[in-house]
C-alpha cells in the first residue's frame, strides 16, 4: 500500500498550488480593495475636505452594484473558466487603483471606487470558490477552507503595511504600490496556477464522508435556494457591523477605545482558529452543520456583548465567540451551495445567491448607525442576536427537511 506524502494527506489531488496560489491573491484582494479603505478614506478626506458620508456612501454604493451584477459574474464564471476571469480582474483592479491615485474631484472619486467595487467581484471568495468547484468538483470544500484560512491574515498584514508606507509616502504613491501587487503578483498566479479553460472537473477522487453533493433538483432545489440566500443575507448583517462599527459598538457598552482595539485583534485569531479546526472536522460533519455551528456561535458571542458591561471576560468571550463564527461563515459561503447543489452551473447559482447578501452588505453601515442614534447600542445589538438566532433556526429546518427530503414538497 503506498504511502501518502504529507502534501497528499494536507490537499486534494490536483489543488495544492492553486491553493496557495489563491490564497495569496485573495489576500492581496481584501488587503488591497477592503481593508485599505479604512486607513485610505481618512488620507482622502483630509486632503480633500470630503464628508465621511459622501466617501463612504460611494463606497456603498459601489458594493451595492457588484452585487447587482454578482450573477453576471457568476455565468462569466461559468462559461469562460476562472483562469480567464479571474486574471482579467487583477488587471482591471490594477487600473482602478491607479485611477484612484489620480482624482482630483469628486466624479473622479466615484467613478474610481464604483469601478473597483464592481471589480472587485472578479478576484475575491466567490470567483475563488467557482475556482475550486471546478478543479476539485464536489470536493471542494477542503480548498475553499484552506483558501479563508490564509487569506484571514488579510488585515493583519495590510493594516500594519499600509500605516507604515504612508509615514514615507503619500496615500496616491501607496495606492500606485497596491496597485503592483495586483499586476505583479495576482495577475500571474492567477494564469499561471489555474488551468487553460478550466472548467467543471467531474473527475476527482472523492476523499471524505461529505465530498458527495445532494443534487437537489426540483421544487426542493428551487425553495432550498431562497432559504439559504437568506441565511446568507441574515448573516451578512452582524459581519458588516462589526467589520464597520465595532469601535463605536464597544465603547457603547463602556470600553475605552484602547480596550476596544485590543479586544478588536482577537477576532483574526478566532477566525483562523476556527478555519483550521474545519479543516479536520470537515470529514466528520456536512457543511450545514457547520453552519449551524457558526451562526450558533455567533449568536452565543453577540449574547456575551449584551451581558458584557464592563466585565473583560464577557468580551473576551464576546469576541472569540463571534470571530470563530465569522471565520467558519465565510467558508460556508462556498461549502453549502456546492453540498446541496453541486458543481453544475457553480457560479450562477452562488451569484444568484449572493446577490442579496452583498446588496444587503451595502445597506448595513448606514442602517445600524440609524439604529445605535436612535435606539442605543443595548436594543442594537438585541437585533443582531435575533438575526443570528432567526438564521439558525432556518439552517435547522433546511438540514432537518432535506434529510426527510420533505422541503415543500
Amino acid at each position: 500500500m503506498k504511502t501518502q506524502t504529507l502534501v497528499e494527506r494536507l490537499f486534494i489531488a490536483g489543488t495544492t498550488k492553486s491553493v496557495i496560489g489563491l490564497g495569496i491573491t485573495t489576500t492581496i484582494g481584501y488587503g488591497t480593495l477592503y481593508y485599505s479603505f479604512t486607513i485610505m478614506s481618512g488620507e482622502i478626506q483630509n486632503e480633500f475636505g470630503w464628508t465621511k458620508t459622501f466617501i463612504f456612501g460611494i463606497f456603498s454604493l459601489g458594493i451595492l452594484l457588484g452585487g447587482f451584477l454578482a450573477p453576471l459574474v457568476g455565468k462569466l464564471l461559468d462559461k469562460h473558466g476562472a483562469r480567464n476571469i479571474m486574471s482579467v480582474g487583477s488587471f482591471l483592479c490594477t487600473l482602478g487603483l491607479v485611477f484612484l491615485s489620480l482624482i482630483e474631484t469628486q466624479w473622479h472619486y466615484i467613478g474610481a471606487i464604483l469601478f473597483l467595487e464592481i471589480v472587485s467581484t472578479l478576484v475575491l471568495y466567490e470567483a475563488a470558490f467557482v475556482a475550486f468547484a471546478q478543479l476539485a468538483g464536489n470536493n471542494a470544500r477542503l480548498p475553499i477552507t484552506q483558501i479563508t484560512l490564509i487569506a484571514g491574515f488579510a488585515s493583519t498584514i495590510f493594516w500594519p503595511l499600509i500605516s507604515f508606507l504612508l509615514t514615507i509616502f503619500s496615500w496616491r504613491d501607496v495606492y500606485l504600490m497596491l496597485s503592483f501587487f495586483h499586476i505583479a503578483i495576482a495577475f500571474p498566479i492567477h494564469y499561471i496556477v489555474l488551468k487553460k479553460d478550466l472548467l467543471i472537473n467531474s473527475q476527482v477522487e472523492e476523499k471524505t464522508i461529505f465530498s458527495q453533493s445532494l443534487q437537489l433538483e426540483g421544487k426542493i432545489r428551487k425553495h432550498s435556494i431562497i432559504v439559504v440566500g437568506i441565511v446568507f443575507t441574515l448573516i451578512a448583517i452582524p459581519i458588516t457591523v462589526m467589520q464597520t462599527h465595532f469601535l463605536g459598538l464597544m465603547q457603547g457598552f463602556g470600553f475605552e477605545i484602547a480596550s476596544a482595539i485590543a479586544l478588536g485583534a482577537l477576532i483574526g485569531p478566532a477566525q483562523v482558529g476556527a478555519r483550521f479546526l474545519e479543516i479536520f472536522i470537515s470529514k466528520k460533519i456536512s457543511p450545514l452543520v457547520s453552519g449551524i455551528i457558526s451562526t450558533s456561535i455567533m449568536s452565543l458571542g453577540i449574547l456575551c456583548l449584551i451581558f458584557s458591561g464592563y466585565e473583560p471576560l464577557l468580551a473576551t468571550l464576546f469576541v472569540l465567540f463571534y470571530g470563530a463564527g465569522q471565520g467558519l461563515s465565510n467558508i460556508i459561503r462556498g461549502s453549502i451551495p456546492l453540498y446541496l447543489f453541486g458543481q453544475t452551473n457553480f457560479g450562477k447559482t452562488t451569484g444568484n445567491i449572493n446577490m442579496y447578501r452583498t446588496i444587503m452588505v451595502a445597506f448595513v453601515p448606514f442602517g445600524f448607525a440609524y439604529m445605535i442614534e436612535n435606539f442605543g447600542v443595548y436594543v442594537s445589538s438585541m437585533l443582531l442576536f435575533t438575526i443570528t438566532i432567526i438564521a439558525t433556526i432556518l439552517l435547522l429546518f433546511l438540514y432537518k427537511n432535506i434529510q426527510k427530503d420533505t422541503l415543500w414538497n
